[in-house]
């Protein structure tokens, strides 16, 4: 009788180690639901580096998080969370809410810059994005359908896109 029961606990787990081994092995690994943020936080650096004449004496860095289609809740408080890094008061508002606070007035930001991205779902491990940096009318850096993968754990830039200055 024991060897018996010594046999069915042997095959009961073999036959765990088996669903568990294959679990592994099939289908997509599971997405950390926050991987976009890394891909938008290098876009973001990247736009804060060009034409730093516009960061100069501001006080907000505001982030329109509307378009950003691949950012979960826990995504985008851990974005503004990141942005503090520059140290600035980090909104997460749209040009629109930005005037209606009084802060933007006649296409002038003068104490802030805004961010604004617009992206694709997340396919292939890529993202394509339209992303800007914007002081006034006269004063925005941005790229046009730039191109970022995600190899070897770590986000790329693979294509930057189309430049424009305004």
């Amino acid at each position: 009788m024991k060897s018996a029961v010594k046999s069915k606990w042997i095959a009961c787990a073999l036959v765990v180690m088996i669903l568990l081994a294959a679990a592994g092995c099939g289908g997509e690994l599971p997405v950390d639901e926050d991987l976009a943020v890394d891909a938008y936080l290098l876009v973001i650096d990247k736009l804060y580096g060009e034409d730093p004449g516009l960061n100069n004496d501001i006080t907000y860095l505001a982030i329109d998080t509307e378009n950003m289609i691949n950012l979960t809740e826990t995504g985008k408080e851990r974005l503004l969370t990141e942005l503090e890094k520059y140290g600035h008061e980090v909104l997460n508002a749209t040009f629109e809410e930005l005037e209606e606070q009084g802060l933007i007035e006649d296409l002038h930001f003068p104490d802030g810059i805004l961010f604004r991205i617009k992206d694709t779902p997340m396919e292939d491990n890529t993202i394509t994005m339209d992303a800007s940096k914007w002081r006034s009318g006269t004063g925005a850096y941005g790229y046009d359908g730039t191109e970022l993968k995600y190899e070897n754990e770590m986000w790329e830039i693979k294509d930057i896109g189309s430049g424009w200055i305004s």
